[in-house]
């Protein structure tokens, strides 16, 4: 069995909370009951039966619900699998378009390099399609996973911090994104049977705001995405140009700098069973990268993947219905005939 979106396995949490809700009213009857009358009367006002309906009508509540937020996961029964040559590269670049990437520590600045790394690794790998994942505190699409070289360069050309409106350095969602990006191609197998290696190109000066990318790229390891980080800058800092010839100011008046952070891309790339370069003034590792994707490329290997996925959201979804309805229509307990 496989998720559709696996990330909402998260909400199935609140089922906790919910299980100590229904116990609690299930208590709180008996005590009110227990409060209002003696004990003979009491067995009078709710016998045995009626306190089993009233579990079982809570058990009814919280099964429904339970199957309902299981639904949201999206499971999918896997029937079958067939083998699938691997051969070629698609490649997603996600470039960082934060407003650090503007620093003017290499030529012409860190953006402008990473540009021209790109450019390099697409022109030198052979076939393969490429896709470009542009991200600052949110991550944007700018093309999709394409074999037309002349509007992917001219879409890479176009890449700017004004692009985002949420300006920042968040590396998780951008990895989650480039991760999708890459699976939703391998969602149809095509008639040939053959598919690309999945290569992810991540550029940026290491600057991250939010530090909680790790399990996305142990994540990648394990969808057999090969990634390859890319580090441009310079350790030392530097002030963040902006229009014109004005630079970026804090609240207090005072220049804002930025520097370089290789360690926090090393990270990355080890949990991730990546590769990291290191992008200076006067290295360019484009070069590098390339002869690599073109060896990952050439080398063919045959893997298993699922023939067809049926999707079983929907008998959840009936199931959470049925339980919900029977709570409804299940009776308070049987009367004493007298």
């Amino acid at each position: 069995m496989s998720f559709a979106w696996p990330e909402n396995f998260g909400y199935l949490l609140l089922l906790i909370p919910l299980a100590v809700l229904l116990g609690y009213g299930v208590i709180r009857q008996l005590q009110a009951r227990e409060a209002v009358a003696d004990p003979l009367m009491a067995d009078t006002m709710m016998p045995g039966s009626r306190l089993w309906v009233l579990i079982l009508k809570k058990v009814m509540l919280f099964c429904g619900i339970a199957l309902l937020m299981f639904s949201l996961t999206g499971p999918r029964l896997c029937s079958g699998g067939r083998p699938v040559l691997r051969k070629g590269a698609d490649m997603v670049f996600v470039l960082d378009v934060s407003r650090s990437m503007r620093a003017r520590d290499v030529h012409p600045d860190r953006l402008g390099q990473a540009k021209q790394e790109v450019l390099g690794i697409s022109r030198a790998v052979k076939g393969g399609r490429r896709a470009i994942l542009l991200f600052a505190a949110a991550p944007l699409v700018q093309c999709p996973l394409t074999t037309d070289r002349e509007a992917f360069e001219a879409l890479l050309g176009m890449a700017s911090p004004d692009l985002i409106e949420e300006q920042g350095t968040v590396f998780r969602s951008a990895l989650e994104l480039s991760g999708k990006l890459l699976k939703a191609d391998t969602e149809n197998l095509p008639q040939s049977g053959i598919k690309g290696e999945k290569i992810v190109v991540l550029l940026s000066d290491g600057e991250d705001h939010a530090g909680d990318f790790l399990a996305e790229a142990i994540r990648m390891k394990k969808d057999g995405i090969h990634l390859f980080v890319v580090g441009v800058g310079m350790s030392s800092p530097v002030v963040i140009p902006l229009e014109g010839s004005a630079i970026k100011m804090d609240e207090h008046g005072k220049a804002v700098t930025t520097s370089f952070k290789g360690e926090i891309l090393q990270k990355m790339a080890h949990e991730a069973g990546g590769l990291y370069f290191r992008s200076k003034g006067d290295h360019t590792v484009n070069h590098e990268i390339s002869e690599m994707i073109n060896r990952i490329a050439a080398s063919s290997r045959w893997m298993m993947e699922p023939v067809e996925r049926v999707s079983l959201a929907r008998y959840f979804l009936a199931a959470g219905l049925f339980f919900l309805l029977a709570e409804t229509l299940t009776g308070r307990g049987v009367r004493k005939r007298r």
